[in-house]
């Protein structure tokens, strides 16, 4: 039997926590983490058509792109549109998750493949991911204390590193102290150079929790002085972030990269702002609605930038830079990598039959 708990892991390894942006909804928004789940639906967006779908198809678990609810919601009944949704699944027993940013920025995500649409090699993100700063703190203690120090530390928030916690290491050494007239040292006597076993505990903590973690450990060490360091750690190389830069085998026409994303994605008509005969060999891609990004695109020296939508000033913007803009549709941009997603999740899961929504189509249509 697979639960929903065991889906919300194996998400949480392919696609991070830490890749969602800090304005987004992500995880289980819906749902008991207990539940059996022997079907899923996935989908771009929650819809009510996509909810009735979910129910006929008797699913147990909705895996959406885009989040519902997006924004905090002050009540959940059926007077809403958002709501109503919500409620009708809920009801019903089916749990709603969304991975959004995380899948758009993930290895093997939804934009590491418009670049593979196109041949491009993996530049990396357009705005790396910010790595928090961590320090290392470093403890000395007798074994028989080790687990109630270690247990303390960790309750503290420390021992966390990606996706894995209560990490530490340990070696044992000799420690050597000499308690003057006022000490009352655990063990040895004052007065006289002692000489003991200790373990060396090293745990890593974010500098956002060194104080609860440094009184929680004063708290749980037996020693009257408990000794520790506390090392600055330098941030670690980071390729991950949002969007991606890429580099094309040869300068190409900005119109054969249309092509080749109207034939892998199936559109009819890829849009564009800038020169058609223009020759280009740097890209960025953001799927969805990405022109944010396009700024700081151009900075890192892109001469295209590929998404799904934009607004008119974006496109003036492109055009005045001597850069090219390609639109591909917020649908078409990531409904493919929602597909991709529910053959993966297939795959890992055998006993789970997932299917990709046959009911959603792209709102915006042509006469």
């Amino acid at each position: 039997m697979t639960t929903v708990s065991e889906l919300v892991s194996w998400f949480d390894q392919i696609a991070p926590i830490s890749l969602a942006a800090d304005w987004d909804n992500t995880g289980l928004l819906i749902g008991d983490f207990d539940a059996a789940v022997k079907k899923v639906l996935v989908c771009l967006t929650l819809t009510k058509e996509v909810a009735q779908e979910a129910i006929e198809q008797k699913v147990q678990m909705v895996v959406t792109h885009h989040p519902l609810p997006f924004k905090p919601m002050k009540t959940m009944n059926s007077g809403g549109s958002d709501g109503a949704i919500l409620w009708q699944l809920a009801t019903k027993g089916i749990g709603v998750y969304s991975l959004h940013t995380r899948w758009d920025d993930a290895n093997g995500g939804i934009n590491d493949s418009l670049l593979e649409i196109i041949s491009a090699k993996n530049l990396g993100p357009i705005i790396p991911l910010k790595t928090n700063e961590e320090v290392k703190l470093v403890t000395f203690l007798p074994g028989d204390s080790l687990g109630k120090v270690s247990e303390a530390l960790f309750e503290a928030g420390a021992g966390l590193i990606g996706n894995y916690k209560e990490c530490s290491f340990i070696t044992e050494g000799t420690g050597t102290f000499f308690g003057n007239e006022h000490a009352n040292p655990v063990v040895g006597i004052k007065g006289q150079r002692e000489k003991v076993v200790e373990q060396r505990l090293e745990v890593v903590c974010p500098v956002s929790r060194i104080q609860p973690v440094i009184s929680a450990l004063k708290k749980s060490h037996p020693y009257e002085e408990p000794a520790f360091d506390l090392v600055m750690l330098k941030p670690k190389p980071n390729d991950s972030g949002t969007g991606r830069l890429g580099l094309l085998a040869r300068p190409t026409l900005i119109a054969h990269l249309a092509k080749k994303f109207e034939k892998a994605l199936g559109i009819k008509g890829v849009s564009f702002a800038g020169k058609e005969d223009q020759l280009v060999s740097k890209v960025a891609v953001v799927c969805g609605s990405g022109a944010s990004l396009m700024g700081q695109a151009f900075m890192h020296g892109a001469e295209c930038f590929i998404t799904g939508e934009a607004r008119f000033h974006d496109l003036l913007s492109a055009k005045d830079q001597n850069k090219s803009i390609l639109l591909l549709g917020h649908y078409k941009s990531e409904r493919f990598g929602v597909e991709a997603l529910a053959t993966k999740l297939q795959s890992r899961f055998a006993t789970v039959k997932v299917i990709a929504s046959g009911s959603e189509s792209d709102p915006l249509k042509s006469f």
